[in-house]
């Protein structure tokens, strides 16, 4: 006989009648055909204990007699022989409340086994089509024998295969069979995930007649950690039916890969509950998960949500950055889209007070921005090389966010400037300086007209190092914190045809340490050779302006020996043999024996200041095929 059978008569057989009434018991009489559930049985007349009998055949069908009186309880008798089966009578009055029957699980097991046969289930390998088919198997179940035997069954043991378990819904929105058994008996809306997610009532609202995943954290039962759920659910016929399968998910350590599923979360909760109560619950301290929370910005501009509860209202707009008032909410709002971007900026970890960068994985969706982010120790200024970097990587972030004009703007308000560290910005088509808050009078002069102590051409040097990579150019510049020329170390950028650079201070030798100062004077000739080529660097040092007192750079080509650089245009393209002191001491084979790690010779010859003839100790390098060359005088 088959255990599965569309007649409905036959299903009730076969599987029990889950509620009988139980009247008062009277001697083992003949056994009539067990009636339908609720429907009265006919009393059979008590006859005196005989011995049992072969079974007998089914007779047919009499006439319905009349509804006999309930006798007194006697002892049991033994079973008397079956008779003919009578017809169903018409329904009697119901008798007094008898015990719920057991379902019996060996029956209800078969009858899944039996499903299988007719329809193969898919390997486990194949989680969303398994998972689809335990979903079905439990609404072939729930047509066939009900709701009750169906809940009955999957809140037994014997029902979870792994970590695939059904949970089932009923129409009053209450957890009636879930693998967890605390779950059992609670609204969809009191079952929570870690930090207080509200999964169960976002996988009720999910589900519908076609079926719908819907992904979250949940526990796995099988490992008893937090895990990435993925769930299937199909409401069917006003109840919800859901199975699911767990694996293991990014974890923090990770933090791109945790914060983006973090997002994802969010939104997924939005999808299924909508924003008001998606909002509700990010503005709950317990949905914050360590440095992890959600902020949410909706189609007015408008923080809806966030950790820090005194943002909640504010247009995006007004967020700023705790440093020099960075726009930072317009940053991040910006770089949103569907795919999902992230965006870099400094901003104060809530969960440690501290000013940090922040990296911030930002989503629009249905016109709804969803965001969230990780930290790290901010680059401190003690590390200036690389606080200078990302100085300027947070000028680019911004300029790719907002556009030139508004990252132009911010960049020459005063605000924009911290300590030493301002942004100067460049346009190579026009070769115009355009942003530049420490000294405004800079802004819109060409890059030739930024120039250095002795005119020396720091604007056009250092517009002229950047790349795409980033270059750094040292020169000597005014410090507009401490009004002294220092020397200045700066990072140049070019991107998307912009130049953006900032730089630090140091003191740098002075002049009392002559070797020093000396060789710094000839590094700064080299820089900018390597910026501008040699015939910017010969034009510069060719000329009276670049002579800093008793120091001037001179330039000798390595291979004939000739000066081709020389501030005293007597001494240029002159005979190399004539390199002869006052002393009458050749000192050309010692200048051509320069190395490119760098050498002192010493000669006498005449200071251009005092007019003396005097000792002079010249730093000499062999750099790209010239030799570099300055020194100082020895006062005797």
């Amino acid at each position: 006989m088959r255990l599965y059978s569309p007649i409905p008569l036959m299903m009730t057989v076969l599987f029990l009648t889950l509620v009988a009434c139980q009247g008062a018991t009277g001697p083992a009489g003949e056994q009539g055909l067990p009636g339908l559930q609720g429907v009265a049985g006919v009393a059979g007349a008590v006859g005196p204990a005989g011995p049992q009998g072969p079974e007998g055949l089914g007779g047919p069908a009499g006439p319905a007699g009349p509804r006999g009186r309930v006798g007194p309880a006697g002892p049991s008798g033994p079973a008397g022989q079956a008779g003919p089966a009578g017809r169903m009578g018409p329904a009697g009055p119901a008798g007094p409340a008898g015990e719920t029957a057991a379902v019996d699980m060996a029956e209800l097991a078969e009858l899944l086994a039996q499903m299988e046969e007719e329809a193969p289930a898919p390997p486990r390998w194949m989680p969303e089509e398994y998972t689809k088919y335990f979903v079905r198997s439990a609404i072939r179940m729930y047509d066939g024998v009900g709701l009750e035997a169906t809940v009955a069954y999957f809140n037994s043991p014997q029902s979870v295969d792994g970590q695939w378990y059904v949970f089932i819904v009923d129409r009053n929105g209450t957890m009636v069979a879930h693998g967890d058994p605390a779950q059992v008996g609670k609204n969809v809306n009191d079952i929570l995930g870690p930090n207080g997610y509200p999964a169960g009532a976002a996988v009720y609202a999910s589900a519908d007649e076609d079926g719908a995943w819907f992904d979250y954290t949940f526990t796995n039962l099988s490992t008893g950690r937090g895990e990435s759920k993925h769930s299937w659910m199909v409401r069917h016929d006003g109840v919800v039916f859901g199975s699911g399968w767990h694996e293991q998910g990014p974890s923090k350590s990770d933090a791109p890969a945790y914060t983006q599923a973090f997002v994802r979360q969010a939104i997924n909760l939005y999808d299924a509950v909508g924003l008001e109560a998606t909002v509700d619950y990010y503005n709950l301290p317990e949905s914050v998960d360590g440095q992890w929370y959600m902020f949410i910005v909706d189609e007015n501009e408008t923080m809806v949500a966030h950790a820090d509860e005194s943002l909640v209202g504010k247009n995006i707009n007004d967020i700023q950055g705790p440093n020099n008032s960075f726009p930072t909410g317009a940053a991040v709002y910006a770089v949103a889209d569907e795919d999902g971007a992230w965006s870099d900026y400094t901003f104060t970890n809530l969960d440690n007070r501290a000013v940090e960068t922040k990296h911030s994985w930002v989503v629009m969706h249905d016109g709804i921005m969803f965001a969230s982010g990780w930290y790290e120790r901010a680059v401190g200024k003690s590390d200036a090389p690389a606080y200078t970097k990302a100085f300027v990587r947070q000028a680019i972030n911004l300029y790719d966010a907002v556009g030139l004009q508004d990252t132009v703007d911010y960049y020459n308000t005063p605000e924009s400037i911290d300590g030493q560290w301002y942004i100067f910005m460049g346009d190579p088509e026009t070769s115009s300086l355009i942003a530049h808050a420490a000294n405004p009078s800079l802004v819109g002069r060409h890059s030739s007209e930024v120039l250095g102590p002795g005119g020396y051409p720091a604007g056009a040097a250092a517009g002229a190092s950047a790349d795409e990579d980033g270059a750094w150019f040292d020169y000597m510049f005014t410090n507009p914190h401490t009004r002294a020329v220092e020397r200045k170390h700066s990072w140049v950028v070019l991107h998307d045809g912009v130049v953006f650079g900032s730089g630090w201070y140091e003191q740098g030798p002075r002049k009392t340490d002559a070797p020093a100062y000396t060789q710094a004077f000839v590094q700064q000739a080299i820089n900018l050779y390597d910026a501008l080529g040699l015939e910017a660097t010969l034009a510069y040092y060719n000329t009276p302006e670049s002579v800093d007192g008793q120091w001037y750079n001179f330039i000798v080509d390595a291979e004939t020996g000739v000066t081709i650089g020389h501030h005293n245009l007597a001494l240029r393209d002159r005979d190399p043999a004539l390199r002869v002191d006052a002393t009458g001491y050749f000192y050309g084979d010692d200048l051509l024996a320069a190395t490119e790690s760098g050498s002192w010779i010493s000669y006498v010859i005449t200071n251009p200041e005092s007019g003396d003839e005097q000792r002079k100790h010249t730093w000499v390098v062999l750099y790209d095929g010239y030799i570099f060359a300055s020194g100082w005088y020895e006062q005797e």
